[in-house]
């Protein structure tokens, strides 16, 4: 069985900082982290799995999702754009979500492409998610 960490994802936007995840729409039986996605000019909302290492989502049926498309997410909350990081291994760009607490979840704008990041400033907050990580499991 492959070990994987819930990442309790939050609105990057220091103005804002909201929890994204959502209990009352669930992926794989657990939260998941709610975002407004774009595709072209029609918006809907999208649940990602809130788990690192699972690309389970519930996609909105009206936007036609399909692998290869290049999409913008934004908070559900502050309706800001979720912030270019970098480029990613696939030339798509990489947005940002926030870790409750420390660190940073870079995700890959393009539909279907897996990668994707943990990062944090310093070994302190790396430290410190870790600790969350084992008294979750405990």
């Amino acid at each position: 069985m492959r070990r994987t960490v819930n990442i309790p994802a939050c609105c990057p936007h220091e103005d804002c900082g909201k929890s994204l995840l959502n209990n009352e729409v669930q992926v794989g039986r657990r939260p998941s982290v709610h975002l407004i996605v774009e595709k072209g000019k029609k918006r809907g909302d999208i649940y990602l799995s809130s788990w690192y290492d699972d690309f389970r989502c519930v996609e909105p049926d009206e936007l036609h999702l399909l692998p290869g498309d290049k999409v913008k997410f934004y908070c559900p909350y502050c309706g800001k754009e979720l912030p270019f990081v970098e480029k990613c291994a696939c030339k798509a760009p990489m947005v940002a979500l926030g870790i409750e607490g420390n660190g940073s979840v870079r995700i890959c704008t393009r539909i279907g492409c897996h990668y994707h990041s943990l990062e944090f400033g310093n070994t302190a907050e790396l430290i410190a998610f870790m600790s969350k990580v084992k008294k979750a499991k405990s």
